[in-house]
C-alpha cells in the first residue's frame, strides 16, 4: 500500500559528498555516503498508525492513511548552503588516503551558522546539524532516483497499541536497514555494508558540541571479508575552513569509537555516552561582517522596536505616578504636574505611532533565514585489529585539532591529545565579556539613547540626553571596531 503522507518531500539534507577514490582500494569495496539531517534516519524512525474514518452508511472503520506516532519524520528544518566543490581538499584527502584501514568521504561546503529573521535576528548553529548518517555501500541507485514510495512504514501492531514505547512491535515484514533508509530517499542498490549514526549535541549557548553514538548496523566489514573477523571501529568528523588550496585550517574534529565489532553487529544508542565536549568553531571575522551587513536593517529596526517598547512602558509608569500625585496636589503644584502629564501623554502617542511604523517596516523586510560561515566536513571510518591501533589511527586522522573542553576526553583518547582542558572551560551560559554580547548591548544602549535624545527622559534635560547619545554612539562604535566592523556615522 502506498503511504500518501510520505509522498511529500521529506527534505533530506544530504551534504552532496565528493567521493574520494583510493588507489589501493578494491573496486568492489564499499564507499561512504554521508547525510546530515535534523533527525536520525534509522534511529528516529517512528511507528506509524492507521488513521480511520467511518465508512459511508456503516458503523465500521476503514484505513485512510498512515501517520507517524510519537516519532520524528526526517524533515526539512533548515537548508545547508551548498556552494562549490573544494578541489584543494580533495587533493589533500587523496594524498592522505594511504591508510588501508580507513575509508574517507568529503563534503562540499556547508554553512555552520544560521540566522532566523522572523523576529529580531538571532544567530545560531545551523539547525540542520541534528544527526549524521554514514552509509557504506558498494553501489547506490542512479542520481535522481526517488525511492520514498518503496518505503514500507514501521506500522504499529494492533496488540502493541497500548504497550509502553519500549515494548511496541511492528507488523511489517521488512525491517531491513535498506528499507529504513528509503524513508529519507537514500536509495541503495543491493545490500548496505554498514550504517553508522551519531547525534550532534550542542551546549545551551552553542559554544560547545559533541558527537554521540546513535547506533549502527554492520552487515559486512569495510576492510576484510574474512569470516568471523573482528575489528575495532571508529569514525571521525573534521570541520575545516575552506580555501582554494590544500592548506586548510582545521577548526574542529570529533569522533565516535564503537569498539570491537564483526559482520552482523547491530546496536542502538548506548544508555551512557561519555563523548567529550568540543569547542564549536566560533564565527569567523569574515562571517561576522557578512552577518552584520546582511542583517543591518533587521537589527536596526528590531532594536528600535525594543527601545520603543521599553520607553513606552517607562512612560506609562511615569504617567501613572503623575496621576497619583495630581490627585492629592492643589494649586500651582497640580498645574505643573498636569503640564508634565500632558507632555508624557503626547510622548506616548508619538512613540506609539513610531512603534506601529517600525512594526510595519519590519513586516515588509525579507524573512527567509540566512546562513553564514561555509566549512568543509570530512568523514572517515576506520577499522583496526586492536584498540591500541585504533587510538593511533585516531591520533593520525584527527591530530591535535579537537580542541577538547571536557575532562572526559582523557578517557576517550587515552591521553594522546595535548589540548585537553578542565570541564569548567565549557561555557553553558552566555559570557558577559564576549565581544558579540558586548556589541548587542552597545547597540541596545545606542538606540535607547537615540530615542531619548530629541525629547529627553523624565528628569533629564535635552542637552544631557544628547550627551548620553554621544557616549552611547562611541561605545557602540568601539564594540563594532573590536569585531572588525565599520563604525556607524
Amino acid at each position: 500500500m502506498k503511504v500518501a503522507v510520505l509522498r511529500a518531500p521529506i527534505g533530506l539534507l544530504s551534504l552532496s559528498l565528493l567521493q574520494v577514490p583510493m588507489a589501493h582500494a578494491d573496486a568492489a569495496r564499499a564507499e561512504l555516503h554521508v547525510y546530515v539531517t535534523d533527525s536520525c534516519i534509522v534511529a528516529d524512525e517512528p511507528y506509524f498508525v492507521a488513521e480511520v474514518q467511518p465508512q459511508a452508511g456503516a458503523d465500521g472503520m476503514t484505513p485512510k492513511v498512515l501517520l507517524p506516532l510519537l516519532g520524528v519524520v526526517v524533515g526539512k528544518l533548515a537548508e545547508l548552503g551548498i556552494n562549490h566543490e573544494i578541489q584543494g581538499s580533495a587533493n589533500r584527502l587523496k594524498s592522505r588516503a594511504a591508510r588501508k584501514d580507513t575509508r574517507y568521504a568529503l563534503t562540499k561546503e556547508a554553512n555552520l551558522y544560521r540566522a532566523d529573521l522572523q523576529a529580531a535576528p538571532v544567530l545560531r548553529i545551523n539547525a540542520a546539524l541534528g544527526c549524521m548518517t554514514i552509509v557504506a555501500a558498494k553501489k547506490m541507485q542512479p542520481a535522481g532516483t526517488d525511492c520514498k514510495d518503496a518505503y514500507i512504514p514501521k506500522t504499529l501492531a494492533p496488540e502493541s497499541m497500548n504497550a509502553p514505547e519500549d515494548q511496541r512491535k511492528t507488523s511489517r515484514t521488512n525491517d531491513s536497514v535498506e528499507n529504513q533508509l528509503r524513508r529519507a530517499n537514500v536509495c541503495v542498490d543491493g545490500a548496505v555494508a554498514a550504517v553508522y549514526e551519531a547525534r550532534f549535541e550542542f551546549s545551551k549557548d552553542g559554544t560547545a558540541y559533541r558527537l554521540k553514538n546513535a547506533g549502527y548496523r554492520i552487515n559486512s566489514l569495510l576492510t576484510t571479508d574474512a569470516k568471523g573477523a573482528t575489528r575495532t571501529t571508529l569514525y571521525t568528523l573534521q570541520i575545516s575552513q575552506p580555501g582554494a588550496t590544500d592548506q586548510q585550517e582545521v577548526l574542529s574534529s570529533a569522533w565516535v569509537n564503537i569498539g570491537a565489532v564483526s559482520a552482523g553487529a547491530h546496536a542502538d544508542a548506548p544508555e551512557k555516552d561519555n563523548a567529550p565536549w568540543l569547542r564549536t568553531p566560533p564565527l569567523s571575522a569574515e562571517a561576522r561582517r557578512a552577518y552584520e551587513e546582511k542583517t543591518k536593517t533587521h537589527l536596526e529596526i528590531a532594536t528600535e522596536i525594543d527601545s520603543l517598547r521599553r520607553s513606552l512602558a517607562r512612560a506609562q509608569r511615569v504617567l501613572g505616578g503623575l496621576d497619583q500625585r495630581i490627585a492629592t496636589a492643589s494649586g500651582d503644584v497640580a498645574a505643573g504636574l498636569q503640564q508634565e502629564r500632558t507632555k508624557q501623554a503626547v510622548q506616548i502617542q508619538t512613540q506609539s505611532a513610531e512603534l506601529d511604523a517600525c512594526n510595519a517596516d519590519f513586516a515588509e523586510l525579507p524573512h527567509a533565514p540566512l546562513e553564514f560561515m561555509p566549512v568543509t566536513i570530512e568523514v572517515a571510518v576506520t577499522e583496526t585489529e586492536s584498540e591500541k591501533k585504533a587510538q593511533l589511527a585516531l591520533a593520525d586522522i584527527i591530530g591535535s585539532n579537537s580542541d577538547i573542553v571536557a575532562s572526559a576526553a582523557a578517557n576517550a583518547t587515552s591521553g594522546i591529545f595535548s589540548k585537553s582542558a578542565d570541564v569548567s572551560d565549557l561555557k553553558t551560559e552566555a559570557d558577559a565579556a564576549d565581544d558579540d554580547a558586548e556589541l548587542a548591548r552597545a547597540r541596545d544602549r545606542y538606540y535607547a539613547a537615540l530615542l531619548q535624545a530629541p525629547v529627553g527622559a523624565a528628569g533629564i534635560s535635552s542637552d544631557a540626553a544628547r550627551a548620553d547619545l554621544s557616549i552611547a554612539k562611541k561605545q557602540y562604535n568601539d564594540a563594532r571596531r573590536a569585531l572588525g566592523l565599520e563604525p556607524i556615522r
